[in-house]
């Protein structure tokens, strides 16, 4: 019985392995149904999160432009530590003491 089974099965898989799917309805207009949908989805837009992805080289030239700005037009500190003694700022410097600020 089982090697009746076990021939049976052989058989069906010999005649699965040989049987070409039928794809024609596949086939059947696929440039036409592919050009449909293309038209579709151009129809629907551009999400919103696309177009962040593009802004972001805009935004990384801004802060670039903004960063060099900064550091290059910025005042040099003086690196004296009297130097706001020296420039008649003792009142502000005894006030900020006394107060606490």
């Amino acid at each position: 019985m089982s090697a009746d089974i076990d021939e049976r099965l052989d058989k069906l898989f010999a005649e699965a392995r040989n049987r070409r799917p039928d794809t024609s309805g596949l086939e059947l207009n696929f440039e036409t149904r592919l050009m449909a949908r293309i038209r579709e989805r151009r129809r629907a837009g551009i999400p919103w999160y696309a177009l962040v992805w593009r802004m972001i080289p805009a935004f990384a030239v801004i802060a670039t432009t903004i960063a060099v700005c900064t550091i290059s037009f910025q005042p040099a500190g003086s690196h004296d530590l009297f130097a706001a003694i020296t420039n008649s700022h003792e009142e502000y410097l005894a006030s900020n003491c006394l107060t606490g600020e």
